[in-house]
């Protein structure tokens, strides 16, 4: 008997000190919003003050993007020609980091650095809008701008890992009268990326900076309609990068303002 309520005791302080985990980990959740909330409100008032509007929507909980150190990835280079060039593309080294990849409709290079190209190349496309739709699905491509008439002209897309855009991995395709005959880009491979460490500036700081920066330029803008965290790709003689950099979009122009060192750019 004395057992049993001795069981029933420990089991009721176990009870208490769940409930009373909750109630903190609810009050320190309930407080972080409230923060939240009062810094957004202060932000508002702020771009008002300089006749800049905040859209409603914008999510400024977004967490920043860590940097990546990536590996270079033959097999996925060896993919996308052999499907480019529509056959199982054979690989040869050219030295300083270049490999070519080449079938009997041409051949197509890539760098160290994850950029390629291809020109005289002759591969017969029946339907361009689908062999361009199912190129970007297998290797991650998303924007799809296709810009065709009577089969010739070019289509372009964005790479895109994780949901996220990787602004300098871009493609464009070029056709003419049915035939694929050119192709320049980059694409990069996360797969065993590296992790590195660093500060980042969060989004509220980001949207901080572009004001400044709008107020100091005198940018023509009227609201800032989207914010989002992006990769841009670096490129440099030993490594290959993704810095995150907050897009801040605008009803005129879309800023960028680097995680890491807040430097403002428009593209």
């Amino acid at each position: 008997m004395e057992t049993f309520r001795l069981k029933n005791i420990a089991i009721l302080i176990l009870l208490l000190l769940n409930a009373g985990l909750l109630l903190l980990i609810g009050s320190q959740r309930w407080q972080s919003r409230r923060v939240e909330n009062y810094t957004v409100k202060q932000l508002s008032a702020l771009y008002e003050a300089s006749q800049l509007t905040l859209d409603s929507h914008l999510q400024t909980a977004q967490q920043a993007l860590s940097p990546l150190t990536l590996s270079r990835h033959t097999e996925t280079e060896q993919a996308i020609a052999s499907y480019l060039l529509g056959g199982s593309a054979a690989s040869s080294s050219q030295g300083g980091g270049i490999y070519s990849y080449e079938t009997a409709s041409g051949a197509i290079q890539f760098r160290s650095g994850g950029s390629f190209d291809g020109s005289r190349l002759s591969l017969a496309v029946g339907n361009i809008t689908d062999f361009s739709q199912q190129f970007c699905a297998q290797f991650g491509y998303t924007n799809l701008q296709i810009d065709v008439k009577n089969c010739s002209g070019s289509v372009s897309a964005v790479q895109e890992v994780a949901g996220v855009l990787i602004y300098g991995c871009n493609i464009t395709i070029y056709f003419e009268d049915g035939v694929l005959t050119s192709v320049t880009g980059a694409h990069v491979n996360i797969e065993d990326a590296a992790v590195e460490n660093a500060d980042r500036i969060n989004c509220i700081t980001a949207l901080v900076r572009f004001l400044d920066y709008r107020n100091a330029a005198g940018i023509i803008c009227s609201e800032v309609t989207d914010i989002q965290c992006i990769y841009e790709l670096q490129t440099t003689t030993t490594t290959v990068r993704l810095l995150p950099a907050w897009r801040i979009s605008t009803d005129t122009y879309s800023y960028f303002v680097d995680c890491l060192t807040g430097e403002i750019s428009r593209r």
